[in-house]
């Protein structure tokens, strides 16, 4: 199977999900403290990656892009800007195309 992303392409996707962490977590309207529990990390890690202090982990960009595409609220914006390419839904899915 082929479904690899490399690490180019997963530091594009986690820059642009970060760059729009503000506004995804304001549509849905939570806490950094609740986003922060839902993904598994503390409220300082969370604000560090918002305020983009610390670099945001694959693992949670995958944590952040599940929650937030999982929401009918944020699930539109997610695929608008960017952040869920057919090429991670390949990575995702394990599909080749």
């Amino acid at each position: 199977m082929n479904s690899e992303l490399d690490d180019v392409r997963k530091e594009q996707l986690i820059e642009i999900l970060t760059n729009e962490l503000k506004v995804l977590r304001a549509k849905v309207q939570i806490s950094q403290q609740e986003l922060a529990d839902r993904v598994g990390i503390s409220r300082q890690t969370y604000v560090a990656i918002e305020n983009k202090k610390h670099k945001m982990t694959w693992q949670h960009f995958i944590a952040l892009l599940l929650l937030y595409r999982s929401n009918n609220d944020t699930i539109k914006m997610i695929d608008w800007i960017g952040a869920y390419p057919p090429d991670l839904e390949r990575y995702i899915t394990l599909k080749d195309d």
